[in-house]
């Protein structure tokens, strides 16, 4: 898509692109592993995008959100609830629609900022092994799902 709309950009003389990541590029994630691998990709993309394009006045935002509450995630209990686990996508896309233009990164949404925040502190092997638990208790959450629905 980028190769598409960059020449009439450059042309315009202005322009932004917003790619979607995740915060998941932070953490090789067991059980999600390619997931979080292309976010990294994403977030990787995005940068030298940005710095590519930058002469041209075209702005290239990478957007880095935790968990946002869609149909995706509603089999979740724990991605469904409260603002920090399952961002109401209302509220997320208000606030990430805000930062257009002002940051090459954002995670979107204040709560999610400070999630990622306080996830840069940990040592990465400390990331892993809690992102492990978290994929494993959302698997099965997941396959308790499936059974409720053979179920019925």
């Amino acid at each position: 898509m980028s190769r598409i709309v960059i020449p009439q950009m450059k042309k315009q003389g202005k322009g932004a692109i917003v790619n979607i990541a995740s915060s998941a590029h932070w953490i090789p994630t067991p059980l999600l592993a390619v997931y979080a691998a292309t976010k990294r990709y994403v977030r990787s993309l995005s940068l030298a995008m940005e710095r590519e394009l930058f002469k041209y006045n075209i702005t290239v935002q990478c957007v880095e959100p935790w968990f946002v509450r869609t149909e995706l995630t509603q089999f979740s209990e724990t991605l469904s609830r409260g603002t920090f686990f399952g961002t109401p996508v209302e509220a997320f896309t208000r606030s990430a629609v805000f930062t257009l233009g002002k940051t090459q990164e954002t995670t979107g949404y204040w709560a999610h900022g400070i999630m990622s925040f306080f996830l840069k502190l940990a040592p990465e092997w400390l990331r892993i092994r809690i992102s492990h638990a978290f994929s494993n208790h959302i698997r099965k959450e997941w396959l308790n799902n499936q059974v409720k629905e053979k179920e019925k």
